[in-house]
């Protein structure tokens, strides 16, 4: 079977109700009291100049309107979603915000989603992907971020969000966040991580440990309770 035909292809109803999706998280995120933080070298790097970003599964809601619409970005982005019928939807999503998507993971389209990103890479955009997605575990990064980083030589941005008032849920792997409206985010851009060309495997663990630690603030174990 071709890599093409391992990803789920979208239903009649995926995009009308990916608009839909879009301006609901649209909606929320103009209430919402943000605070952006750009830490070191990411003052001149994020939304300027080329670089990987990389945030939790389950903080996905806010970072698309606030590069859209808050950053002032100049680079384009381009963001990694599944091969699954979810990741069709949050495509929709991403292009409503004037991003490009490419369709990949660990259990579809491995090879050819890295590929994509790659070229996407070598057309001049951002890369944002989420290192422990689609199935997790939770907090944990997959070493395709890495890899990336060490192909293109481009540094990885870690960037946590802090939703202290928030709904989460539950049944889904990653306990997806929303912020509640008129709550206070505040969204952190630490300084790069830069990963060399030539890595073992036990120096890519390493750097896995790296991204998980720099990616820490935000998580529940640094967050108040859910109010």
């Amino acid at each position: 079977m071709s890599s093409k035909g391992l990803e789920k292809r979208s239903k009649w109803w995926t995009r009308p109700v990916g608009h839909l999706l879009w301006f609901f998280i649209t909606c929320v995120c103009a209430t919402l009291r943000k605070r952006l933080i750009l830490k070191g070298e990411t003052r001149d790097l994020l939304g300027r100049q080329q670089c990987v970003v990389a945030l939790w599964h389950n903080r996905t809601f806010i970072p698309c309107y606030v590069y859209r619409y808050c950053l002032k970005a100049t680079v384009p982005m381009s963001m990694l979603t599944s091969a699954s019928k979810d990741g069709a939807l949050l495509s929709t999503v991403a292009e409503d915000y004037g991003m490009r998507t490419v369709r990949g993971s660990s259990h579809r389209r491995g090879v050819a989603g890295f590929r994509d990103m790659l070229r996407e890479l070598q057309e001049g955009y951002c890369m944002c992907i989420t290192p422990d997605g689609p199935k997790g575990p939770r907090y944990k990064s997959h070493p395709g971020v890495i890899r990336l980083a060490s192909v293109s030589g481009l540094p990885i941005v870690p960037l946590c969000v802090d939703v202290p008032r928030c709904w989460r849920i539950t049944k889904a792997w990653d306990g997806f966040v929303i912020p509640k409206p008129f709550s206070r985010i505040t969204i952190i851009a630490k300084e790069p991580l830069r990963v060399p060309a030539d890595m073992s495997d036990e120096q890519q663990r390493e750097y896995m440990e790296k991204l998980d630690d720099l990616l820490a603030c935000g998580r529940p174990d640094f967050e108040p309770e859910d109010k």
